[in-house]
């Protein structure tokens, strides 16, 4: 008992105890903590040197790991680049490096590299070009010399050309295929105007004009030593890489550059409402906004944070009006947007369904109107401040970072301690100097409006907000380098094809209503040969139904002239524009539509010239089909004044490509010659080829073929 008792009274002397104590140490409310003021952002001093040639050295020495990371700018840019030649200096940079040098051929290049687990890449920009090292300690005597190598004796190799411009049309043919896409593309062109070096687009015939001398001449042009700043950091001893790189670059010639004047862009006087179509979705993409700012401006600082309190965050007043008040939106923001050289843009927009988009753009617009009359808040300025400086001191927690901001300032002449002085205006900004930017520099008068989405479903006309501007984002067909066309020509066409509609069947070709023919098909994909069973339905005119049955799964799509679906095991979805946009194409390029519209007025059909199809005689007539600006040449043999061959612009799996189709075989089926083999060549390789099993013409096709699945 006794010693029971002792055990309660220790236990409530420490229970006391530890009461006592956690009231003494209970941790303060969040609201009254104290935390000291933010310290200004340290700065390593780097060693900087200038070669005698003019070339700028920073170097960095950083011994965590045994690596050694260089980056160069060049002062050179697409913004330099000829109008009729757009994308030249993007795929100047690229073969650059594919192409190799003078003494390594770019695949050459890449096995050294592998060897050691090193890389080198190049590339240009809008406003300047520049190269990427990384390296290990041991091996930076080879990477200098190949990054030097590649700076200054680029080969340009004619099939890494080929190969690039390859990829250039591929990206061109997809551009429409995403909606965020179209919406930052085009809201920039609005912006600038479509024609400014800071918007223009490259397009089939800007590549087409790209030679390989025009990659040499830029390349000769710009890359020069007194254009470039290099930079290393990493485990390396700064005498000895300083050394190696005098080394490596002192021999190099200064020259001087005359750089092609870039005109200003100007902010626009007046409010507009664009629009673009795009039947396909049912959410709307939006955008709104005007030209932006240099970081160099004196109000970079101030608009920086009230941009911040606006839209540049989750805590911010769109959110929260517009997303979590309103329910408006999927997303919403804003974006002061700035250059080092020139103005960026100040855009605000965001996602919503279909049904409320015209109200969204008018709860953006009326918050824009209510910040710049009655500025910021002190709690947003609050917010906004620590939220800027909380994040910004991210942007230099590595030598890499601090580095690259380093020579970015002194590329762009900016002073060096720029980045310590945004850092104190941040912190010295009070409501009133926000405000005074916001009034200053954001116009509700001159607010550019962009909608992409399906307007039939809108809650509203979009002329509801003003006068509309539907903007056309239709991608321009390839060049089609053809002579002039004389009666001669025409009518000689016209009359190869008659005869050659005689020998398809005549009346036969004419009455054809559908037609329904299955094939072994084998295709050449990046990832091997693929063997597949295809089946494909086609009603006049301008019907198609196809299906696919791989080692993958089926797939099947469907188009009915307007609108069409697609189906794999992903799932089902509608075509995107641009498919739909191949296939009105093709279907009019079809050698049978031809045939049936030889006379049709909507067709120009030349004659071209005597020619061969493997060592045969040829007839090439030109068919152009004018309202979808698709072409077609025509391979016809004079003897039985069948199609042996046929040659147009199609797209591919890497792309619109110049495709070839081999066609033989040809057999009666219900009085229409059909050709039961078909070989496909893209820009000269196979890719694919078409043995047909069986063919029906004129058995009757249900329309459900072409109903979408549920």
């Amino acid at each position: 008992m006794k010693t029971h008792r002792i055990f309660i009274l220790t236990l409530a002397f420490v229970v006391s105890a530890v009461c006592a104590f956690s009231q003494a140490v209970r941790p303060k409310h969040y609201k009254q903590l104290q935390y000291p003021k933010m310290r200004e952002i340290q700065i390593p001093d780097p060693a900087r040197f200038e070669l005698s040639n003019g070339m700028v050295v920073y170097l960095l020495e950083d011994h965590n790991l045994p690596v050694i990371n260089g980056s160069v700018m060049v002062k050179t840019g697409s913004r330099y680049e000829p109008g009729d030649k757009v994308g030249l200096a993007s795929m100047t940079g690229q073969v650059m490096r594919t192409g190799g040098t003078a003494s390594k051929t770019g695949d050459e290049i890449d096995e050294m590299l592998e060897r050691v687990g090193a890389s080198v890449e190049t590339f240009i920009g809008t406003s300047s070009g520049g190269a990427n090292l990384s390296v290990l300690r041991e091996d930076i005597d080879l990477g200098l010399s190949i990054l030097a190598d590649l700076l200054r004796n680029p080969a340009f190799r004619e099939d890494k050309i080929d190969l690039a411009k390859i990829g250039a049309r591929s990206g061109i043919s997809r551009r429409n295929d995403q909606v965020g896409a179209i919406i930052g593309r085009e809201f920039t062109r609005l912006i600038y105007g479509p024609n400014h070096p800071y918007a223009r687009l490259t397009e089939y015939a800007t590549v087409e004009n790209i030679t390989k001398q025009d990659m040499v001449d830029f390349h000769k042009k710009y890359f020069v030593p007194n254009g470039i700043i290099v930079a290393f950091w990493g485990d390396f001893k700064t005498d000895e890489l300083k050394s190696k790189i005098e080394k490596t670059f002192s021999d190099w010639p200064r020259q001087e550059v005359n750089f092609p004047p870039v005109p200003e862009p100007r902010m626009t006087s007046q409010r507009s409402v664009n629009f673009i179509k795009k039947d396909d979705v049912n959410q709307s993409q939006i955008g709104i906004g005007h030209l932006g700012g240099l970081l160099k401006d004196p109000e970079s600082s101030q608009l920086n944070l009230a941009d911040q309190a606006f839209g540049g965050a989750f805590a911010s007043r769109l959110f929260k009006k517009v997303r979590s008040e309103e329910g408006l939106a999927y997303s919403v923001f804003s974006f002061w947007g700035e250059s080092w050289d020139y103005p960026g843009i100040f855009r605000m927009g965001g996602s919503t369904k279909s049904s409320t988009t015209v109200k969204m753009v008018r709860s953006i617009l009326r918050e824009f109107d209510g910040v710049v009359k009655n500025g910021v808040t002190d709690d947003e300025l609050k917010f906004a401040k620590e939220s800027f400086l909380n994040s910004y001191v991210f942007q230099f927690d590595t030598k890499g970072e601090i580095i690259n901001r380093l020579m970015t300032l002194e590329f762009y002449g900016y002073p060096k301690d720029y980045t310590q002085k945004q850092q104190r205006e941040v912190q010295a900004a009070t409501k009133q100097s926000v405000n005074e930017a916001i009034a200053k520099r954001w116009n509700p008068g001159a607010l550019t409006m962009l909608v992409v989405g399906k307007d039939a479903d809108f809650d509203e006309p979009m002329s509801a907000l003003g006068s509309v501007r539907t903007v056309d984002i239709a991608i321009p067909s390839p060049p089609e380098k053809i002579p002039d066309a004389t009666p001669e020509t025409i009518s000689k066409g016209k009359e190869v094809l008659k005869k050659s509609l005689a020998a398809f069947g005549g009346g036969r070709v004419l009455a054809m209503k559908d037609m329904a023919q299955s094939s072994q098909m084998t295709m050449n994909t990046p990832m091997g040969e693929m063997s597949m069973e295809a089946s494909m339905t086609w009603v006049a005119p301008n019907k198609v139904a196809q299906t696919m049955k791989t080692q993958m799964g089926e797939m099947a799509s469907a188009f009915d002239g307007e609108k069409g679906w697609m189906k794999s095991p992903m799932g089902t979805q509608d075509l995107p524009a641009s498919q739909k946009e191949e296939l009105t194409k093709q279907i009019a390029i079809n050698v049978y539509t031809v045939l049936r519209s030889i006379d049709n007025a909507e067709y120009v059909v030349q004659y071209l010239k005597d020619d061969k199809v493997n060592d045969k005689p040829a007839q090439v007539v030109f068919v152009k089909h004018n309202p979808t600006n698709s072409t077609l040449r025509l391979f016809i043999d004079p003897q039985t004044s069948l199609v042996v061959k046929r040659v147009y612009r199609g797209r591919t799996m890497q792309g619109p490509a110049d495709t070839e189709e081999m066609i033989s075989d040809y057999r009666d089926v219900s009085g229409v010659m059909v050709p039961h083999k078909i070989e496909s060549f893209a820009n000269g390789q196979k890719q694919s080829q078409s043995i047909v099993n069986s063919v029906k013409i004129n058995s009757g096709v249900s329309e459900d073929v072409f109903k979408k699945p549920q």
